[in-house]
């Protein structure tokens, strides 16, 4: 039996955050590098022109250069689908994460993976396809600007957080290991152009009757109407702190409103930013 190896891998720990675990294999099996994929919302998954399933998907393939292709399963939506070249390195998983919306621009995500190099130390390098130049913090702390290349970062948990004025931003949750650069290829999702949506008619909470939401205090001052339960979905409309609205239904995260746009009788907002009264 060949010689043991232990490889460090990275698996999906939840909507935007990035994790680490370890896996072992035995020298000569083949092939040895690993391609996680997740989505949202769910997607047919394509390498190298094959449909291998949907996502989340992982499989091993042989090290080098390979083709991924995402397309959405959904049929309620217009989202646009997603393709890249990532490089899969012997020994190591890389992850493909893709957030869709309706258009390339409203559309975000990372790839993720560890290279090895010389030397007892970790790296980190960031890099951004939308905006080409965003800021990026690490555990909180200022950075620069992408492309970012960090020599030496300590190994273990860290909190990556990548910004741009005029785009959403986003945090990925990942690990430095020693002898290894830590990869992150980062795109931002644009943020909708304020207003014209439609201005929702809030409902006098002197004649509301239970169940109903209580919009909260936001950071942006106001709270996204989407069209399904999900943050890449379809914008519909936007609701104001101190706003009561009649509680049609939950999801995971998510309430369903009733609102009264020109386009919907209804819209999903996030659980975050609402009270509910029963």
């Amino acid at each position: 039996m060949g010689k043991k190896i232990v490889a460090i891998i990275l698996i999906l720990a939840g909507a935007g955050a990035i994790g680490f675990g370890v896996f072992s294999y035995f020298q000569g099996k083949k092939p040895n590098a690993g391609l996680r994929i997740e989505s949202t919302p769910t997607s047919l998954v394509y390498v190298d022109n094959v449909q291998l399933g949907q996502s989340p998907l992982e499989k091993i393939f042989k090290s080098g250069e390979v083709t991924v292709k995402l397309i959405p399963t959904s049929t309620s939506l217009a989202l646009t689908s997603y393709q890249t070249k990532v490089r899969l390195t012997s020994n190591t998983y890389t992850v493909v994460k893709r957030d869709f919306g309706d258009s390339d621009l409203a559309s975000s995500g990372e790839v993720v993976n560890l290279e090895p190099q010389s030397g007892k130390i970790a790296s980190l390098a960031v890099v951004t396809s939308s905006p080409d130049s965003a800021s990026v913090t690490l555990d909180g702390q200022p950075q620069g600007f992408s492309p970012l290349l960090i020599p030496s970062v300590p190994a273990g948990d860290h909190q990556i957080g990548i910004s741009a004025p005029g785009f959403s931003p986003r945090t990925v949750f990942a690990k430095a290991v020693l002898g290894y650069k830590l990869n992150v290829n980062a795109k931002l999702a644009t943020l909708p152009a304020p207003s014209p949506s439609p201005t929702p008619t809030a409902t006098a909470s002197a004649t509301l009757d239970k169940p109903y939401v209580e919009i909260k205090d936001t950071p942006t001052g106001f709270l996204r109407v989407r069209q399904t339960a999900s943050t890449g979905a379809k914008e519909v409309g936007r609701v104001d702190p101190g706003e009561k609205y009649p509680l049609l239904d939950k999801a995971s995260g998510w309430y369903l409103i009733k609102i009264d746009l020109d386009a919907t009788s209804s819209g999903w907002i996030s659980a975050q930013y609402a009270d509910i009264f029963k």
